[in-house]
């Protein structure tokens, strides 16, 4: 076995851990949704670095193959796979060490508990949308928790850098992922404007268009929903003051919706 492979060498490590693995090996199903998984974690990681985390992006075929990853060793106990990258370049392995650093700064919040908290605390949005859009791979990984394989917990780890175990999905992680479901986090303020197309009266939203014909959903209260609701113009524009909201699992960081905390009527003014 080629040294970089061994255990101990690896990037990451990923370990099924369940009663019934102390005596055969994961299941294909659990095992290939995980490492699927991951391998898209890592790919958004990528994408977020370079600044291009956004619907639909995807790395090209050359960031693929820097990107991809093998198993290496395996050991039972109960079943484990070391996970490298397949080039072995210097400049690859040293790029995808310090990605990992970041890959493991998204998956953390998820297994501790306090996602939401990490998300209020950082600055850079990037790193937010980062740790927002991969909620639907680690879902798929938690998901692999109590289904029909035996598995009873997954653990992540960092053996190179000497971690057994950097995040666990369990059961209670399963729980607290069904929980953030339809949750968001709010962007920085910031003005937006465009006319208004569309009113949901019983959500209190409004859809715009914007300059370019993006649509947006705002978010107001009673108060400006009904200023809106009852202007005179059938297709008002107005200036929203605010601050954007981007959904859990949701990769892109493109304005969608917005949760407005005041609303200015543009007369007699050009988009």
């Amino acid at each position: 076995m080629d040294l970089r492979e061994k255990f101990e060498n690896a990037l990451y490590s990923v370990r099924f851990v369940g009663e019934e693995l102390s005596v055969r090996g994961v299941s294909i199903y659990d095992l290939s949704h995980t490492l699927i998984a991951f391998q898209r974690i890592v790919h958004k990681a990528h994408l977020a670095q370079e600044n291009r985390l956004t619907k639909g992006a995807f790395p090209d075929k050359d960031a693929r193959q820097r990107l991809a990853l093998q198993i290496g060793e395996r050991r039972r106990q109960s079943d484990a796979f070391a996970l490298l990258p397949i080039l072995a370049d210097l400049h690859v392995q040293q790029y995808m060490e310090k990605l990992a650093d970041y890959v493991f700064s998204g998956i953390v919040g998820y297994y501790t508990g306090d996602v939401l908290r990490r998300l209020k605390g950082e600055t850079d949005l990037n790193k937010q949308i980062f740790i927002s859009s991969i909620y639907t791979e680690v879902t798929n990984i938690a998901n692999r928790v109590d289904a029909s394989g035996g598995v009873e917990a997954i653990n992540i780890g960092a053996p190179l850098k000497g971690h057994s175990t950097v995040a666990t999905f369990d059961a209670e992680t399963k729980n607290y992922l069904s929980t953030l479901k339809d949750e968001f986090f709010l962007g920085d303020f910031q003005e937006i404007k465009g006319r208004v197309y569309k009113l949901y009266p019983a959500s209190k939203i409004v859809a715009i268009k914007r300059n370019g014909g993006t649509s947006v959903s705002i978010f107001l209260n009673d108060a400006d929903f009904d200023r809106i609701r009852y202007h005179q113009e059938s297709r008002p524009l107005f200036n929203f003051k605010g601050r954007p909201r981007y959904q859990f699992g949701v990769q892109t960081k493109m304005i969608t919706a917005f949760e407005a905390d005041s609303i200015d009527y543009m007369p007699n003014e050009f988009e």
